[in-house]
C-alpha cells in the first residue's frame, strides 16, 4: 500500500511503490513501525505530522506521529 507523509505546513512525501501488505491491520502495523524508525532516525519535532496510508484511492489508515511512542530500545 503506498503510503504519504504529511505535515500541518504542507510538506509532503510520498512512497509511490508502497510495500504489498495481506490487510488493513497489516498495514496499520507497518505504518507504526515506520512512524518509529522514522522518529529514532531523525532528530525531527514531528508533531503535525501524519502518516497516510492508501488502497488506490481509499484512505485505510491516517496516523499522527504524536500518537505513536517512540521505540526507544536501541
Amino acid at each position: 500500500m503506498p503510503r504519504t507523509l504529511r505535515s500541518e505546513d504542507a510538506a509532503r512525501y510520498d512512497d509511490p511503490d508502497g510495500t504489498e501488505l495481506p490487510d488493513d491491520a497489516a498495514a496499520r502495523d507497518y505504518a507504526i513501525r515506520v512512524i518509529r524508525e522514522v522518529q529514532h532516525g531523525e532528530e525531527h519535532n514531528w508533531t503535525g505530522w501524519t502518516m497516510e496510508v492508501r488502497q488506490g484511492q481509499r484512505i485505510v489508515w491516517q496516523i499522527p506521529f504524536e500518537t505513536v511512542e517512540p521505540n526507544n530500545d536501541g
